[in-house]
């Protein structure tokens, strides 16, 4: 008999103990809980093993010790995902075949393993290509396909040795993956750490048999025009955009299916087509279709397999009295097989309807599917309403605005000069085409002030509770709270997710902690759900600067702080001095375009207006704005970093940077240096500090806008005969623009 095991490997070189909080969390959303020992066959002892300089935790598992259920595999990726780092996941069954599975950051990478060409499971393989540029990412190492390749040669009487190579690229030695649960009984001295763990009582099924079951799953990509709703999501006049919805199925499977169609507004939108696809879905991940072209297929064959997704969608009506059209569509190819609970993925619908406005105008669409099921069961999408709007702002900082010429010659001289002038065209006919800018969907207050301490802290609770005071009245619905702490040394950021009730939240401990420095937050995000509403209606945050310890506090703190003064010397054309780096917090509350929402929080664009000013006049701000567009306001967050609506229209390369070196411009938005230097946004309201009004010429900003002082800050207000892109221009010299670049006549002429 040769070896038989499973382990998972985190690659982490920061405290273990960090690491083994984590690896509980994973295991508790499983539904394991710690326990002082075990109690029953079904509860696990988990093992941690490392030594000093190692780049990798191993974790060995009582219940997958030779065989893996399924849940180191998941335990893997939600680890990867709370530590955002790689994990790898190794088994070999009796030294005849191994799996070699890569997790990184919450998503699943690659598989390598004996006989992958007959695979057909859940899990993505890269191609050979690939796999060599991602592994020199993930592991560290530059590494060929031909090292790789050598590494999984199977010529060889042992998979045990192909399981070691691979373990060397990835940066796994003393042999940790062949290391069976059962020898550290024998071994107790070579265990770095323990612990062990209960199942939890499982909550049985609430689906009858035979009965089908659909939910919505919102993305925030795939799904964005959904989030807005009752206020509209825009979209371009004559041009053809998609509508998605994501659907969960969590019960009987059914083959085909019919969607009805309800199109409240005038005429002029039409809907031609519509695809349907179903997924594979693994903790949060599209990890292959439910079905697939053949092997080695055509062209014409994958296209064909393609087509079969669409349908047409029909007319089928017009009601007199109220004009709303009905509108059919028939998938007939649509088969979503049965959910079990010993499934280790969920079903994933995809659903597009095609969209095409003729003319401007508002539209509400009105969606149910029915699947052929003999339970006549019937699911309502979540609504979403579409504006066909003109693009009435091109902004300055976009470098298309005919009032300023936008010089691009020397971009030939940078390192990366043909592909930045590539994105840069990218960029330019993506702006052209977006309305966020241009729609209310959204209203937003926010201010940026300098520091992160408890007096800053004490000052954004202010302006928040005030805010979402009027919800205490309320008999139903709930505070959604997200919070992340700071990021630690070793790039571990603690999350945390609780409900409030909308009627009691102010008084809750929870919600007090949320703004004490103690607490160390980094993030919160909280919104509000009216009962039984499928996304939330207005929201408040509270982001301080996201630090990388590596640049902000660690041996190359004095170069960041160098290149960022570069950086602006460069936008600006002018010198720079080096300054110490230090926070920001930003502060902002938000609420959709629709008088149901301004009536759940007692409040009015008027009101707004007057509580962004009455914030700024006290609180001294670096920046401040009252702003209408299609954008609820979200900053850098450990995961991602967040653009303005407006930055969003700006040809500067956030990705690269300006500078050869500088590594790009994402992690400086939320700094005090580029904040008291930068604006993140122009509306026709706003508040700016000396330092930015200072650099601006006051004579041009007044003849554009009227311009008050209060508490050493400036309101600057559009006077009704100028455009936004008059104030930009008066504005050029701090707009989120190489500035440099731009060449245009003075305002005052």
């Amino acid at each position: 008999m040769g070896n038989t095991c499973t382990s998972v490997h985190i690659a982490w070189r920061g405290p273990l103990e960090e690491a083994v909080k984590v690896v509980w969390r994973a295991y508790s959303k499983l539904g394991y809980e710690l326990t002082k020992a075990p109690q029953s066959e079904v509860d696990k002892h988990v093992i941690f093993r490392t030594d000093p300089g190692e780049n990798f935790v191993s974790v060995y598992d009582s219940n997958n010790a030779k065989l893996d259920s399924g849940e180191l595999k998941d335990m893997a990726l939600v680890a990867s995902k709370l530590l955002k780092t790689t994990t790898i996941f190794t088994s070999l069954n009796d030294s005849d075949s191994f799996e070699f599975i890569v997790f990184a950051n919450g998503k699943q990478i690659d598989l390598v393993m004996t006989d992958a060409e007959s695979y057909e499971g859940p899990h993505k393989r890269l191609s050979d290509k690939s796999r060599a540029v991602q592994w020199s990412k993930l592991f560290g190492e530059t590494l060929t396909v031909s090292d790789i390749k050598q590494a999984i040669d199977t010529n060889t009487a042992f998979a045990d040795d192909t399981l070691a190579r691979l373990c060397r690229l990835a940066g796994i030695t003393d042999n940790q993956a062949q290391l069976p649960y059962q020898d550290f009984a024998s071994q107790q001295e070579t265990i770095s750490a323990q612990c062990y763990l209960a199942k939890q009582q499982s909550v049985s099924s609430t689906i009858p048999d035979g009965q089908v079951s659909l939910s919505n799953l919102f993305d925030p990509d795939a799904n964005k025009m959904l989030i807005v709703y009752p206020a509209s999501w825009p979209i371009p006049v004559g041009k053809e955009r998609k509508t998605t919805w994501s659907i969960l199925s969590q019960g009987a499977g059914f083959s085909g299916g019919k969607l009805s169609i309800r199109v409240l507004g005038p005429d002029g939108l039409t809907l031609p087509t519509g695809s349907v696809s179903g997924f594979k879905f693994h903790n949060g991940q599209i990890v292959g279709g439910l079905d697939s072209p053949p092997k080695n297929a055509s062209h014409e064959e994958v296209q064909k397999f393609l087509e079969s997704k669409r349908f047409e969608v029909v007319a089928t009506g017009v009601e007199e009295e109220t004009g709303t059209r009905s509108f059919m569509a028939i998938m007939p190819n649509l088969v979503i097989p049965p959910f079990t609970t010993q499934s280790t993925s969920q079903i994933l619908i995809v659903l597009q309807l095609d969209l095409i406005a003729e003319k401007q105008g508002e539209w509400q669409i009105e969606v149910s599917f029915e699947p052929q099921s003999p339970t006549k069961f019937r699911y309502n999408l979540p609504k979403v309403r579409i504006a066909a709007v003109d693009k009435n702002w091109l902004p300055i900082v976009s470098g298309l605005n005919a009032k300023a010429f936008y010089d691009t010659s020397d971009l030939g001289e940078h390192s990366h000069g043909a592909l930045m002038q590539k994105e840069l065209t990218y960029k330019q006919s993506s702006i052209q085409d977006d309305r966020n800018l241009d729609h209310f969907a959204v209203a937003s207050n926010v201010a940026i002030l300098s520091g992160d301490e408890q007096t800053s802290l004490d000052a954004g609770r202010s302006l928040i509770e005030s805010w979402l005071r009027p919800l205490l009245s309320k008999q139903s619905g709930e505070l959604r709270i997200l919070a992340e702490k700071r990021m630690t040394e070793s790039a571990y950021v603690g999350r945390s997710k609780k409900s409030l009730s909308a009627a009691t939240f102010i008084d809750d401990k929870a919600w007090k902690k949320l703004f004490e420095f103690a607490s160390n937050y980094q993030t919160v995000l909280a919104t509000f759900y009216p009962s039984g509403a499928d996304y939330p209606i207005a929201g408040i945050g509270l982001q301080c600067t996201l630090e990388d310890s590596g640049k902000h506090r660690g041996p190359h703190k004095d170069y960041y702080e160098q290149s960022m003064a570069n950086t602006l010397s460069k936008m600006r054309g002018r010198a720079f001095e080096k300054v110490e780096h230090s926070n920001t917090l930003h502060v902002f509350t938000w609420v959709l375009n629709h008088e149901d929402c301004f009536e759940y929080l007692q409040t009015s664009v008027s009101d707004m207006k007057k509580r962004i000013d009455d914030f700024a006049a006290a609180h001294s701000p670096l920046q401040a704005w009252y702003n209408e567009s299609t954008w609820i306001p979200r900053f850098d967050q450990a995961d991602n970093y967040h653009l303005t609506v407006y930055e969003d229209s700006s040809v500067l390369n956030w990705f690269r940077g300006i500078l050869d070196s500088d590594g790009g411009l994402n992690d400086r938005k939320m700094s005090l240096q580029w904040c008291s230097n930068v604006l993140r946004m122009v509306t026709p309201q706003m508040w700016l500090c000396r330092q930015l009004i200072e650099q601006v010429d006051m004579a041009g900003l007044e003849r554009v806008a009227m311009v008050t002082q209060a508490n050493g800050v400036y309101k600057v207000t559009l006077r009704q005969e100028f455009a936004l892109d008059d104030l930009e221009l008066a504005l050029l010299p701090i707009l989120p623009l190489e500035s440099a670049r731009v060449h245009t006549k003075s305002i005052l002429t």
